[in-house]
């Protein structure tokens, strides 16, 4: 359950919070997506084979890794409503410098802006979280799956715009810049519309002091790797959905290949449903109970798809997989956010970090092994994680546990 040991903001203050941090949350999925429904068009513009494309994009990713302490140095500096709203100007930014680059054929400059735009999203990506909690706590109900879905379907949205943008031929060069001014003036809307009173914008921890209040030490930092492998576990899952599965459906199951991706559109789907219900059960058995029932999900539904490499198995099971893995992720981001001993976005950008960083391994890995054994043990990759992360769910246990009582 979602508690406060402070007095709660006004209803109207909390509702207003919470559509504003709604908005945050689409434009983030947005802002990239676009992107990455032109990667085709980008590829041949800058005259890439496939290997050299692919080791170009993965540019947004180290720049994300590179992020490192930045997040939690800017949410204690400017406040994490303040660091969402100018970290997504400077994504914005360099999203609309990358199409411009990639429509002129610049390719130095085009991963430049990639990986750019990798070190902002990281930033934003911990600080719309960090104040996520904040509004959470003031609605005193769980909000952060749903949250996690707007995302979602923020990314759908952007892709979608951007698969528009490419039929009708608008130019890289003025679809990415005016995407990104569209999302930026969401942002800026949504900073406005999440703003919350001044006692209840602060972390629970704030008031930390001596050395528990620098986020250092080993045995801290050692504490919050329990977590960041349950995050991992489920973004495993997500990275087989979104990766894998329409290569497994035509390559192991003879669909073809224009048609194969309505897998990946049924595992998405199915996460966003689960995320939206997932509020709902979490604040009904707990956030470490829903977390384990759906890692048991995910990895019956990934096993029955290798198991039985047919589409009437094949769909369901990616779909189950995704909507299990539905609410793994956002736990691992509130459990991170109540860690004692931490100042504020401390322990959420060492986990997030941490998360990252297993993301960018797990797909060269999951074809790593797909090409020693076949794609239909490599899909199953998530399992080995998720079975090392059920032994770390007491922790989420706990730390709802330790919520409620400070609440009382």
């Amino acid at each position: 359950m979602v508690t406060s040991s402070s007095a709660p903001p006004p209803m109207h203050s909390a509702l207003r919070a919470r559509f504003g941090i709604s908005l945050f949350f689409f434009t983030n999925g947005a802002v990239f997506a676009g992107m990455v429904a032109r990667y085709p068009e980008i590829k041949h513009r800058l005259g890439m084979s496939d290997g050299a494309f692919g080791l170009t994009v993965v540019a947004f990713s180290i720049g994300a890794m590179s992020a490192t302490i930045l997040p939690s140095l800017f949410i204690r500096r400017l406040g994490a409503r303040a660091t969402s709203l100018w970290w997504t100007a400077a994504l914005a930014l360099a999203m609309g410098v990358a199409g411009v680059a990639a429509n002129a054929g610049y390719t130095r400059l085009f991963m430049v802006a990639l990986f750019l735009g990798g070190v902002c999203d990281a930033i934003v990506d911990t600080a719309q979280n960090s104040h996520a909690m904040r509004v959470q706590e003031a609605c005193g109900r769980s909000i952060i799956n749903s949250l996690h879905a707007l995302w979602s379907v923020g990314s759908v949205a952007g892709g979608a715009v951007g698969a528009l943008a490419a039929t009708h031929g608008v130019p890289l060069a003025v679809h990415l810049p005016a995407m990104s001014a569209v999302c930026f003036g969401l942002a800026a809307l949504a900073t406005r519309l999440s703003r919350l009173p001044a006692a209840a914008s602060r972390p629970p921890h704030a008031e930390a002091s001596g050395s528990a209040a620098n986020g250092g030490g080993t045995a801290r930092l050692i504490s919050l790797l329990p977590i960041a492998i349950v995050g991992i576990a489920g973004m495993q899952v997500e990275i087989v959905g979104m990766d894998w599965s329409a290569n497994y459906l035509n390559d192991r199951v003879g669909w073809p290949s224009a048609e194969a991706g309505v897998v990946y559109v049924v595992t998405m789907v199915a996460q966003v449903v689960g995320r939206i219900a997932g509020d709902s059960m979490t604040d009904r058995r707990g956030r470490g109970r829903v977390a384990r029932a759906g890692m048991a999900m995910a990895a019956a539904g990934l096993s029955i798809a290798a198991a039985f490499p047919y589409s009437w198995a094949v769909i369901p099971g990616f779909a189950l997989a995704g909507f299990g893995s539905a609410t793994i992720v956002p736990a691992a981001f509130a459990v991170a956010d109540a860690a004692p001993g931490f100042r504020d976005g401390a322990a959420l950008t060492v986990v997030g970090w941490i998360m990252r960083t297993g993301a960018v391994v797990t797909s060269p890995l999951i074809g790593t092994i797909s090409d020693a054994v076949g794609l239909r043990i490599g899909i199953l990759l998530p399992l080995a994680l998720g079975g090392a992360a059920c032994f770390f769910f007491s922790r989420f246990d706990a730390a709802e546990g330790k919520q409620a009582a400070e609440g009382e």
